[in-house]
């Protein structure tokens, strides 16, 4: 029995990995804070920007349905005004997506999951601390324009309970556009 177990595995590797694929992704787009206030004062004028690169790897579960996860990295730049203040920040998250999807047809297929990143600047994480990481929820959705090729629209809302601090170097939710080459 045990062996007839080891070949169905087998099998089932074999089958399943033909749907496998590594991909890159770069992305760019906006983020959104909405009344966000820091030290009792309201910050004006704030508007962030956002570049993502991320490594994929895609496995096919059963029929349509798949599971992605990767690395990735997205960096922030961030500006806004308190009071007569300015203020510009930039900062760079590492991130590790999980999402399960659904092809709904050829060419079209959506995602949905978490990312977990960290939520401090790398020099300034200590284990200790409070609100070292950041959950996000995502939602995205790719559209095949060639066999290797997509583009991707990827919405990406924080759900951690974080105070408004951490809302200056990253925002509440971002939406981002960008473009899927499949490695192989």
């Amino acid at each position: 029995m045990r062996k007839v177990l080891i070949l169905f595995f087998l099998l089932f590797l074999q089958m399943s990995y033909s749907q496998n694929r590594f991909s890159v992704e770069i992305l760019s787009g906006f983020g959104f804070n909405n009344n966000l206030t820091l030290f009792n004062e309201e910050v004006e004028n704030y508007t962030s920007s956002t570049v993502q690169f991320n490594l994929n790897y895609r496995f096919k579960i059963i029929k349509e349905f798949f599971i992605e996860t990767g690395l990735g990295t997205q960096l922030y730049f961030s500006s806004g005004n308190i009071r007569t203040s300015r203020f510009k920040s930039s900062t760079l998250r590492l991130k590790l997506p999980v999402l399960i999807g659904y092809n709904l047809f050829k060419k079209v297929s959506i995602n949905t999951g978490v990312a977990i990143a960290n939520n401090r600047e790398f020099n300034d994480l200590d284990f200790r601390a409070n609100y070292n990481l950041r959950t996000s929820f995502l939602l995205k959705g790719n559209y095949s324009i060639k066999d290797n090729f997509e583009v991707v629209l990827l919405i990406q809302k924080n759900i951690s309970d974080i105070p408004d601090l951490f809302f200056i170097n990253q925002p509440n939710l971002d939406v981002s556009l960008g473009v899927s080459y499949k490695l192989f």
